[in-house]
């Protein structure tokens, strides 16, 4: 009688166990991601919502339009992605999480920023630097930026108009932070949001192509892309007379032609600045110190038949194709996305928002476009757009 008592008392606590266990949750392993992986994590600090709050002038917030709601928690990261040749590589970020008084799940926000030369100017090393993130993380969401391969501490080759390189990079971050949840006990639900200015809308873009073709274990919910540029076909070069930024009008010819061989820089820009651009190029200097040292003046710069004959000449024939193959002007987002543009953009014409969201609506995507009367190509130019971004998104919820 009692071994039969042993027994049974054995079998319900058995059973008990069994049964706790898989319904815990909590007891399953989280799960490696094969890319993403974060290799180092570096505390940043906390950045109060007072503090946000007060830094909105500078980024011509209106005080009326936008309230941090949370002190956010950033940290820097280094973590695994893949180059153009699917080699195992090193990529850095940040990332910003609200320190909510609540357990409600959070969403994810990959913010990815504007045009950057300067190897140092990014958020993982200057948390303001991902604005973009940190605003969304002041208000609720899990939020990540990429510095972009190339950039922070990634020792490769930095090419700001890579489809390849720079989407995986947006795309293994957004891994490695449901990775990092995961294992710190931070709870998700499955909203995945995009947010991108400028160049960062192209390797928002970009981000977009590589889960179409390569699909992660979640997908985008919805995305807001500022500022962009995706159809990189040129089949006119329209170049004023008087360039604002010199520097990013040869930075992106000059990297094409240093890592993909193209040996055809001196056919593009003239000396005496010619011979400057290895200096200026080398990643320890910014937009703004580098255009102190070229020229505004077009005809100055370039040499009349890159000018004149670039569509179709012969000579450049390699690197219009290197445009093509990195162009994302074909590309239909499975999920919707607004665009913003400003007609006045004086760096990206608003033509390229307006044709990619053609594109997408008559290929049976779901595509929004604003077009703004006024403002000037720049972070605060376009800050209330950042907020009308925010707001737009927050519906998908």
């Amino acid at each position: 009688m009692i071994s039969n008592r042993k027994n049974i008392s054995f079998y319900l606590l058995f059973t008990f166990l069994i049964t706790w266990g898989c319904e815990d949750d909590s007891l399953q392993p989280c799960e490696i991601p094969n890319v993403g992986n974060f290799t180092e994590v570096s505390d940043m600090g906390v950045i109060s919502a007072n503090f946000i709050n007060n830094i909105r002038p500078d980024f011509g917030i209106p005080e009326e339009n936008f309230t941090a709601l949370y002190d956010v928690q950033i940290y820097s990261v280094k973590y695994t992605t893949t180059d153009n040749n699917n080699n195992i590589i090193y990529a850095s970020g940040a990332v910003y999480l609200p320190l909510t008084p609540n357990d409600v799940p959070l969403s994810i926000l990959s913010g990815q920023h504007g045009y950057t030369i300067k190897k140092t100017d990014v958020p993982s090393v200057t948390p303001l630097y991902g604005y973009l993130g940190l605003f969304g993380a002041s208000i609720g969401y899990a939020s990540v930026q990429s510095d972009y391969i190339g950039l922070g501490s990634s020792n490769v080759n930095y090419e700001s108009v890579n489809m390849h390189q720079n989407g995986n990079a947006v795309v293994d971050l957004i891994s490695g932070i449901k990775h990092y949840a995961c294992e710190k006990d931070i709870e998700l639900n499955d909203n995945v949001f995009l947010l991108g200015y400028s160049n960062g809308s192209y390797n928002s873009m970009a981000a977009h192509k590589i889960l179409i073709n390569n699909p992660r274990d979640y997908e985008i919910s919805a995305s807001v892309l500022i500022a962009g540029y995706y159809d990189l076909n040129i089949e006119s070069l329209d170049i004023p007379d008087t360039l604002l930024m010199p520097s990013w009008a040869i930075h992106p010819i000059y990297i094409y032609d240093k890592y993909y061989n193209l040996e055809i820089i001196d056919k593009v820009i003239k000396s005496p600045y010619l011979e400057r651009l290895d200096n200026l190029f080398k990643g320890d200097i910014d937009a703004f110190a580098i255009n102190d040292y070229l020229t505004t003046n077009t005809k100055d710069l370039f040499h009349a038949e890159f000018l004149n004959s670039f569509t179709t000449s012969n000579i450049f024939k390699e690197y219009r194709q290197k445009l093509i193959d990195n162009s994302l002007i074909k590309t239909i987002p499975k999920s919707p996305i607004l665009f913003i543009h400003s007609k006045e953009d004086n760096v990206v014409d608003y033509q390229q928002s307006v044709d990619m969201a053609t594109n997408i609506q008559n290929s049976g995507g779901d595509a929004e476009l604003i077009l703004l009367e006024k403002g000037l190509h720049s972070p605060t130019a376009y800050a209330p757009a950042v907020i009308k971004a925010i707001n737009w998104l927050q519906k998908f919820e």
